[in-house]
């Protein structure tokens, strides 16, 4: 078990005002049985109100509206995390991680990477979901290209194959898409994690009861190092920061992200202004 503090904060400033802006901030790790919360501070504003609630997939999830003109938008949540990792946390598994969703539908490039992958599967003698699972993040993590800037939000896993590189929401999907693709269900995972400078994305698969997850653009065993913010079918379900808004405005966004780990009363301290 680890202690991480952390601290996730965002600005978004406006070329001129806009109103009637409501907001659905998925930026709050809740409880869970790998991890453990307790907030400091969560901080949005301009708002008239900010409620918290549970959605559909069981993330926390900050809905609100500033009705006034603003110029600006900004949240911070801070807190300390008690994580475990590498293990199987039990839980139920709906039919819909089983299935194709908007970013990780069956196509062409999506079966023929699928098929690639159980080829080596069986050269490995891969045989349990586990192994399998692991066998396709290393090859994944070989054959995919780490690019930042090469795709975007809408970007789907068989675009980005197409691409052959991109960045961890790529990974993501790609790896969730292939698991589904091989009978294995699998759902999209948006966190933070120490020595990330934003969000970062993995996946975790349904085995011996529970989920199990993995970091495809590291190549890693999700690890006490993560912690979970929100988890769903595809990126779609995980949208950290989602609004609308009355106005004519361009944006410029600046996201701040810091992950310590507090051991014996000391810090260590990751942290950053960008990231994948």
């Amino acid at each position: 078990m680890k202690k991480l503090r952390f601290e996730y904060s965002m600005e978004l400033k406006f070329s001129s005002p806009v109103s009637s802006h409501y907001f659905a901030l998925h930026c709050v790790p809740g409880d869970s049985l790998r991890q453990k919360v307790v907030m400091t501070e969560c901080r949005v504003r301009p708002s008239d109100y900010a409620s918290e609630l549970e959605d559909g997939f069981g993330n926390l999830k900050l809905s609100g509206c500033c009705a006034a003109p603003h110029d600006f938008f900004s949240y911070c949540v801070k807190g300390m995390v008690e994580t475990e990792g590498m293990g199987v946390w039990k839980g139920p598994l709906h039919p819909m991680y089983r299935y194709p969703s908007a970013y990780t539908r069956f196509e062409p490039e999506v079966v023929r990477f699928a098929r690639k992958v159980l080829e080596v599967c069986r050269k490995e003698s891969a045989e349990t979901t586990m192994e399998k699972a692991v066998c396709a993040m290393h090859y994944l993590h070989a054959h995919f290209e780490y690019m930042p800037g090469a795709t975007d939000i809408r970007t789907t896993a068989a675009q980005a194959l197409r691409l052959g590189k991109g960045v961890c929401q790529d990974y993501a999907h790609i790896m969730t898409a292939v698991m589904r693709y091989m009978k294995i269900p699998a759902r999209y995972v948006t966190g933070l994690m120490i020595g990330e400078g934003a969000t970062h994305a993995w996946t975790e698969v349904y085995t011996d009861g529970g989920w199990y997850g993995l970091d495809p653009t590291n190549d890693l065993h999700i690890d006490e190092y993560y912690i979970n913010l929100a988890h769903g079918r595809d990126y779609g379900d995980c949208i950290v920061d989602r609004g609308i808004f009355l106005g004519n405005a361009s944006q410029e966004q600046k996201i701040y992200v810091n992950v310590e780990e507090i051991k014996d009363g000391r810090n260590s301290c990751v942290n950053g202004t960008a990231g994948g």
